[in-house]
This record gives C-alpha cells, structure tokens and sequence, in this order.
C-alpha cells in the first residue's frame, strides 16, 4: 500500500506540472494585463478543460492500485430511492423522521417565528431588484435567519443539532449511492439548512434550486459549491390535502426516466435541458475552444456511453433570457425540451424585463408528469436540485405550514478567481 500511494502521489504531482505547464501556454498575454474578465475566464476554461483530462488520466491510472471499499446496505435511505433520485424523480420516504424530532422541531419552529426570527422570502426575480419584488409575510414563504443561522444560539439548538447529525448520516449515503464524493465533505457553505414557514395564502412559483454556472451572468462562477440534492422534512400533524400547500413536483414519468445516464450533471458539466424524451442535455464550457456546446450520452456500438454533440457549433453563452435550442440543428430541436426558461422561472428572467412567472400553478398542462406531495408530519422529500422544477401550491386551510428545508452541496466545477 506504501508503495502504491507513493505511486499515486508521484502521478498526482506529474499531472499537476501538466496542468500548469497548459495553462502557461494558453493564458495569453491580454489576461496577464487585465483585459475583460471574459477572455481571462476562457483561458482559464481552456486550462480547466486540459487539467480535467489530467484528472480522468490519473484516475484511471490508479484504478487498479486501491481496493474497493465493501459498502453496508443504506439505513436512512434505499436503493431504490437513491436509483429515483438519480434517474429525475422524487423520492417520497413518509414516516421518515422520528416522532420526537417531528414534536421538538415544530415546537422550536413555532417558538422562532414568536421571537421574529423568520423573514419573507419569496423566488428572487434576477430582472428585478429585491426591494422591487416586495415580499410579504402573508403572500410568500418565510425563512428562518436566525443570525448565524441553523447553528445559532437561539431557540432549541440542541435538537436542531440533533436533526443536523441525521441528515449528515443522510448526505454520506447519498455521496456514496449517487456517486457524488465531494457530498459528503464539510466547508464554506458546504451546506444549508433552515425552517420554512408558509402562512395561510401564501404560496412558492415554480422554480429551479439551480442552475448552469454559465446562465448566471456576472452573478456566475463565484461560489466553490453548488446546490446538489434538495431535501425537505415536514412538521404538520395531521395535515389534509383539502389544507393546500402541497409540493408539486414536474419529474420525469416512468417512462421517460433517464436509465442509463444519470441526471443533474456529467463531469462537472450541469444539465439544461432533455432531448428524445429521456436524455439529460447537459453544457460544457470548458471546450477547447474556449467556447461551449450542448451534448447527452448514449450507448455506442458496445456498452459504453459516447458523448454526442449537439449543438450546431461551439457557441458563447449569451445573456439572459436565454434559448438553448437556438444552438441545435432542426431535427434536435424537434425533441429539445429546455428545463428554465425566462417564462417559467423567475430566475432565468432577462435584465431589464420581469419574467411571466408568478407565483401560481402556471401551464401544468405542459408537463407529462405531475406529482403532489401532501406535507404530512415526517415525510422526507429527495430529489436532484439541477433537473426537477417544483412550486409550492396556495395553503387553502386556517393553519401554518411548516418544514425543515434545505440543500446539499457539491464543489463547484470551476471557481473564478476575480
């Protein structure tokens, strides 16, 4: 073993010489002197793209030196749940947490909001600035801020420190069954983790947790993490469908579930969109043009899944609002299904323009498939944060509706460094 890590030390430090050495020969002289920011992010993806293949030549290289580790059954979450996730479904686990936590968590939410620690806290609209989109305690979800947040002294700590060990046991088994390893390690905002309140009228648009880096416009490759996996654990006793406020929830239909591919991202590179109905379209920017192309995978003439490009050409990102299908030939186009749009999504809205998107239950007539989770006290609720849109439907009863809510994160594909 001794021998092998020193093997794989010595391939690593190589690589890493590789990787500066592209990097020298592509960052070319305008960078150094401080053109835009645009040329120095494309010779930086010109190197990302060089020091990626790196990566993948050294872990093929050390396959073979490190045995596999045997792996227990999951406790806190099935395989099977795990294979719905992956695939673009929701994963529905009722009864999921413990009657107690269910009992304190509630208790401490309630005790919270008595002591003005949650604030409204509504889809931000990109067009638009916060103060612009006036959110209200009545209309909009609220969020538990808690000054430092979930770690903060106030209320009952030591049972949210409690629930925060459960989802943590959570988020090791979901980094090892989704094959996402940087999931399970702690960082900067490695991971979020709140209460939501939702007052009787109040309702959440459809939206995305998250998107392509690229589609975030100067907003983009900022943050060392991205939201992965987006989880919520209910707190109502008792709570009837007749009551509203159901999740509801646009994956893909057991028909179309992607098989073979698993959705929300390949290779760092996020998913955009869908194309024959069941591939996941993700976008690369890290082309060695400096440019970006769309792509999906299938099964070659053998086993293997082969990238297939898409796009007509490699392309610059534009602004918002943004139409990927633009970029494919005619016949993709036909079967090009783009996830965010300006009209669906608040985030995906155009400067200077307000997106159509309200909070409401929109054109669900479009969709194949949807599904409405009834926020009963202890279901968990899984699914992937880049592919599965969802809304919060009007609470129509006389109570508040309240959650444990949060995202898991994965380190980002490329950092800027600005």
């Amino acid at each position: 073993m001794k021998d092998n890590r020193e093997l794989t030390m010595n391939c690593t430090r190589g690589l890493c010489l590789i990787a500066l050495v592209a990097f020298m020969l592509t960052h070319d002289a305008t960078a150094f002197n401080g053109n835009s920011n645009r040329d120095a992010t494309t010779t930086a993806r010109k190197s990302t793209a060089l020091h990626r293949d790196a990566i993948a030549m050294n872990e093929l290289s050390t396959s073979d030196s490190d045995s596999a580790i045997p792996l227990n059954e999951p406790n806190l979450i099935s395989t099977d749940d795990i294979r719905t996730i992956s695939q673009g479904g929701v994963a529905v686990l009722p009864n999921w947490l413990p009657p107690h936590l269910i009992q304190s968590m509630r208790a401490d939410a309630r005790n919270l909001f008595k002591t003005g620690q949650f604030q409204p806290d509504g889809l931000t609209n990109t067009a638009r600035s916060r103060d612009e989109q006036g959110f209200t305690q009545k209309a909009d979800r609220q969020t538990f801020r808690g000054g430092a947040g979930w770690d903060s002294e106030v209320g009952d700590k030591a049972t949210r420190d409690e629930f925060a060990n459960r989802m943590k046991d959570l988020r090791r088994e979901l980094a090892i069954g989704l094959d996402r390893p940087t999931l399970e390690t702690e960082g900067v905002r490695k991971h979020e983790m709140t209460y939501n309140w939702y007052e009787p009228g109040a309702r959440l648009g459809r939206h995305l947790d998250e998107h392509h880096e690229e589609t975030k416009g100067v907003k983009g490759w900022l943050m060392p993490t991205r939201r992965s996996v987006t989880w919520l654990v209910y707190l109502n006793d008792g709570w009837e469908k007749e009551e509203g406020g159901a999740l509801r929830c646009f994956p893909r239909d057991e028909k179309n579930m992607s098989t073979d591919v698993q959705v929300g991202s390949h290779e760092g590179n996020l998913q955009v969109g869908w194309v024959n109905g069941c591939d996941p379209v993700f976008l690369d920017c890290f082309r060695p043009s400096g440019g970006a192309a769309l792509y999906y995978l299938a099964k070659s003439s053998g086993k293997d899944l082969e990238k297939l490009i898409i796009s007509v050409r490699d392309f610059d990102v534009p602004a918002q609002p943004i139409e990927f299908g633009a970029f494919l030939t005619p016949q993709t186009r036909k079967t090009f299904t783009q996830i965010s749009t300006s009209r669906l999504d608040p985030r995906f809205a155009a400067p200077g323009n307000v997106s159509t998107a309200k909070n409401s239950d929109f054109d669900c007539n479009e969709e194949r498939t949807i599904l409405d989770v009834t926020p009963a006290a202890g279901t968990l609720v899984l699914f992937d944060s880049v592919s599965l849109p969802h809304l919060v439907r009007e609470v129509t009863g006389n109570r508040q509706r309240i959650a444990a809510t949060g995202w898991f994160h994965e380190d980002s594909q490329f950092v800027l460094d600005i």
